[in-house]
């Protein structure tokens, strides 16, 4: 985690800042017009306060992911975490207004010389884990303003936590926020599990559900269109396995993206939660850990400035919970 935190502050010390630019000065425009838009008006604009999207013949942008992926939750109680690799794909189109709608997904394969669990002992089975998610988004194209954005996403699970059972579940994730002055924006987001998904293991009624939470974000945004997320929060809804209660006691990550062309990226996430002490003189196994790193490749009609409006669901967005571990 601290690795990542320097590792981001050194790339984007790197990246000085260049000046304004003209609309006509730059590869390509796609300006969020409505019927009250003239071009004369959007020409005189500056990079910063309209969307500018590169030329193509494509009508959307298509986001190509591969990464290498670390993350555990209560789901995994005292056994190890999860380590392996997924690809993503992300299909996202531009709308007038400057809306956009998009449908992404991942599927990852974790542990890859078998993992153990109470079914399993050792050496058993790969876990394998992938999402969905369907989500709309509303970006300025003013200099300040608000943003906003809205997904629903499901996460499907193979040999999932210390039991190794299959588990599929849902989420709604929200995001807000307002841009001041192009280069940073401050706001919220936050999740809310919908459906608990049920299975049994030796008898043992199990349930498992996407944890709700509420982040306090902050994102800088660069010259060289790349960003900074930090976020700061919080679980709110009683946990499964609590009377009363959230299933952790604070919540806080980062993820960033930086381009490397005009085509690639590399991007990076973590996020931690804390554990609830179920005894004083136990420490409990109950937190929730992600760390990713990532290469993309886009192409189509691809937005120059790269915006956290809205990442595909994984395990820093998407975390989850049980009433029941060892």
């Amino acid at each position: 985690m601290i690795f990542l935190l320097v590792f981001i502050s050194v790339v984007f010390s790197l990246s000085g800042e260049e000046p304004q630019q003209t609309i006509d000065e730059k590869i390509h425009p796609l300006i969020c017009l409505n019927e009250s838009s003239s071009v004369d008006s959007v020409q005189k604009s500056t990079v910063e306060s309209v969307p500018v999207y590169t030329p193509s013949s494509w009508p959307i942008e298509v986001n190509l992911s591969l990464a290498l992926d670390d993350f555990r939750g209560p789901s995994e109680g005292t056994w190890e975490g999860n380590f392996g690799t997924f690809g993503a794909i992300n299909f996202k189109a531009p709308l007038p207004y400057c809306l956009s709608v998009q449908l992404g997904g991942s599927w990852g394969i974790y542990d890859w010389y078998g993992r153990g669990s109470i079914q399993s002992k050792a050496g058993g089975s790969l876990q394998k884990q992938g999402f969905l998610t369907l989500a709309a988004s509303r970006q300025t194209n003013h200099s300040s303003g608000w943003n906003g954005g809205i997904a629903y996403e499901w996460m499907i699970n193979t040999q999932f936590g210390a039991f190794g059972v299959n588990a599929r579940f849902d989420q709604i994730r929200g995001q807000i926020g307002y841009l001041i002055e192009n280069n940073n924006e401050i706001g919220l987001w936050g999740t809310y599990g919908i459906h608990t998904a049920e299975t049994e293991a030796f008898q043992i009624s199990l349930q498992f559900r996407a944890i709700s939470q509420i982040n306090l974000f902050w994102v800088r945004y660069y010259a060289n269109h790349g960003y900074m997320m930090l976020w700061v929060g919080t679980p709110y809804q009683r946990g499964l396995a609590y009377r009363k209660g959230p299933p952790g006691t604070f919540v806080f990550g980062t993820q960033f993206s930086t381009p490397l062309t005009k085509t690639l990226s590399l991007e990076a996430r973590a996020a931690y939660m804390g554990a609830r002490q179920l005894r004083k003189t136990i420490p409990s196994g109950n937190y929730a850990s992600d760390l990713t790193i990532a290469i993309s490749y886009s192409f189509g009609k691809r937005r120059l400035d790269q915006t956290p409006y809205m990442v595909i669901g994984n395990n820093s967005n998407f975390m989850t919970e049980t009433n029941h571990n060892f």
